[in-house]
């Protein structure tokens, strides 16, 4: 029962029979050159990514990534290096460093005399990248190389191509260069550098499960040696990426904790938070919360103020505006006009005074008969 449990399963998952060894190697290696037609499409690209990002259109930015040509060097890196083929390796690293070079060229070259350039979410969250942009690499990675290896002609590739986004982390590193921003270039080239290295990682994990030809011979010693580097090298890059982690959860749960208090602390009674920031600092921080409705006294701020410790919301302070509607500006106004009535009363009988006083002067004899008397 249990062998044939296991066999059923086999069949299932079972990527050897399907495979085509010597089509995949083929095919692999001639679509990495960037030359000729090849570096064409990959400007194209380029130049539809840069225009997606400046106008934060997505479907052109998939567009783009559907067209590059990005993704078949770092094949052919992986392919070489599970098959220990160091001709095609520098080969394919040669086209890779091409392919890199013409992007980021285009790029800049865009967003230099780009009439737009403004920061934007398609930017903004091409910086950060975490361990969940690994995962998407290595296992986008697996699906490319399980699909580039099948006889058969299957239609995962577009999907890969837009899952491991290659094309515009490059772009935005283009956009780092034009701006003058080392900020923005090494959070973005890290993206793009990350989903290379396991795209590559995962063409070699699946060419040696596969059981593809060794080109040169390799003994155990040696292969037990490069192993251990490429774990290394692996693991190296990984740890930049488990800290952008590590402060994006701290950032979600923080807002999470900010809504949370927002929503059972501070719009229980008649009010309501119509803008939130919060700001840090070197020592404090802020929260500043913009409320509409009724008025909030200086003690019901600072009871608000209190409340921020026990929802993990510490070392800040709270800042708190408060807007008014449309009945609270009518109160506002009949109080100011109570408020400056009597004024107005003592200024309009002053008035009243001085007139009669002119008129009267008017009247009388004129101030030379007056002199002369």
């Amino acid at each position: 029962m249990i062998s044939e449990i296991r066999r059923i399963l086999w069949q299932i998952i079972n990527l050897k029979d399907t495979t085509d060894v010597r089509g995949t190697i083929d095919s692999i290696r001639k679509n990495s050159a960037i030359k000729g037609y090849n570096v064409w499409i990959l400007a194209c690209g380029a130049m539809l990514a840069s225009i997606g990002i400046d106008t934060n259109s997505a479907p052109v930015i998939i567009g783009a990534m559907l067209i590059s040509p990005l993704m078949s060097p770092i094949l052919g890196i992986g392919l070489s290096v599970g098959i220990n083929d160091r001709k095609h390796l520098f080969i394919a690293l040669e086209n890779f460093l091409i392919a890199v070079i013409a992007t980021l060229a285009v790029s800049s070259l865009y967003f230099s005399i780009s009439p737009l350039g403004q920061v934007n979410p398609q930017i903004t969250t091409r910086i950060e990248p975490t361990i969940l942009d690994v995962l998407i690499a290595l296992f986008g990675g697996i699906a490319g190389i399980v699909a580039v290896s099948r006889k058969e002609i299957t239609n995962a590739i577009p999907g890969v191509a837009i899952a491991t986004a290659l094309m515009p982390p490059l772009c935005v590193a283009g956009y780092g260069i034009a701006k003058g921003s080392w900020f923005y270039f090494a959070g973005a080239f890290y993206l793009f550098f990350i989903n290379s290295v396991f795209i590559a990682l995962a063409t070699y994990i699946i060419c040696r499960f596969l059981g593809f030809p060794l080109t040169e011979f390799i003994d155990d010693q040696a292969r037990r040696k490069a192993v251990r580097w490429i774990a290394a090298f692996v693991f190296l890059i990984i740890i930049p990426s488990g800290y952008f982690m590590y402060t994006f959860l701290q950032r979600n749960n923080q807002r999470e904790a900010i809504n949370r208090y927002i929503t059972e602390v501070v719009e229980v009674g008649e009010h309501k938070v119509t803008k939130q920031e919060y700001t840090p600092g070197d020592s404090l921080n802020t929260l500043l919360l913009v409320l509409a409705g009724k008025y909030m006294s200086g003690d019901s701020v600072a009871w608000l103020e209190s409340q921020l410790p026990a929802y993990d919301i510490t070392d800040t302070r709270l800042r708190v505006i408060q807007g008014i509607g449309e009945e609270e500006v009518s109160q506002t106004a009949l109080n100011i006009y109570k408020e400056i009535q009597p004024q107005m009363s003592f200024l309009r009988k002053r008035y009243d005074s001085l007139e009669v006083q002119i008129r009267e002067m008017r009247q009388g004899p004129s101030l030379e008969n007056q002199l002369s008397q």
